[in-house]
């Protein structure tokens, strides 16, 4: 039998090829295959966590205020030296003031308490008359026991808007609590205004 030699030697060329092929596909499947370099990314922002509710917080509830208390100022205490005076009529005083002396037709020495013993207490009268006659008024010293001294009628003058006159004693004899009073021709209280008389 005839070989033909070119032919025999290129089928074992194609095989040894085909085997070369096989073995460089063994070795390429035994190795690690290449991994491209990571595209770089932008960072995604956290997510924010949602904030837990506080049951307090989150119960809606109606609760009533407790009202509180009213505070209690206390009313200052009425000053008992305060002058009382009748402001109606045609005859009214406006000021009494009870003093050591008078100088310039105004009060000196003016006090709410006097020592037992001082020559002379005034009762200080600033009275209006808007009658169309003068009026005596009458003055008097008057201890809360006692007989009162005094007893000065003093005139003011018709149609007056401001008249200022005194009178005084010398007779307050006794310690303790005194009014000075200011009476109309009739009798009633135009002013009063209470003094101490002290050792």
């Amino acid at each position: 039998m005839k070989t033909n030699l070119p032919i025999v030697a290129g089928g074992l060329a194609a095989l040894v090829a085909a085997a070369g092929v096989a073995v460089g596909l063994l070795v390429l499947a035994g190795s690690e295959p290449e991994v491209a370099a990571p595209v770089a990314r932008e960072a995604s922002p956290a997510p924010v966590p949602a904030p837990a509710l506080d049951d307090a917080l989150a119960t809606t509830t109606r609760t009533q205020a407790p009202i509180p208390a009213p505070v209690h100022v206390a009313a200052p205490a009425p000053d008992p030296y305060a002058p009382e005076l009748e402001a109606s009529g045609a005859v009214r005083v406006r000021r009494l003031v009870v003093a050591t002396g008078v100088a310039g037709h105004e009060p000196t020495g003016a006090a709410d308490t006097f020592a037992r013993g001082t020559p002379r207490l005034y009762a200080f009268v600033d009275a209006v008359n808007e009658s169309g006659e003068e009026v005596a008024l009458r003055v008097t010293f008057e201890p809360e026991a006692g007989e009162s001294a005094g007893h000065v009628a003093l005139t003011v003058p018709a149609r007056r808007a401001r008249h200022r006159t005194w009178a005084y004693t010398r007779h307050v004899y006794a310690s303790g609590r005194w009014h000075a009073v200011v009476r109309a021709p009739d009798g009633r209280v135009l002013a009063r205004r209470a003094f101490d008389v002290v050792e």
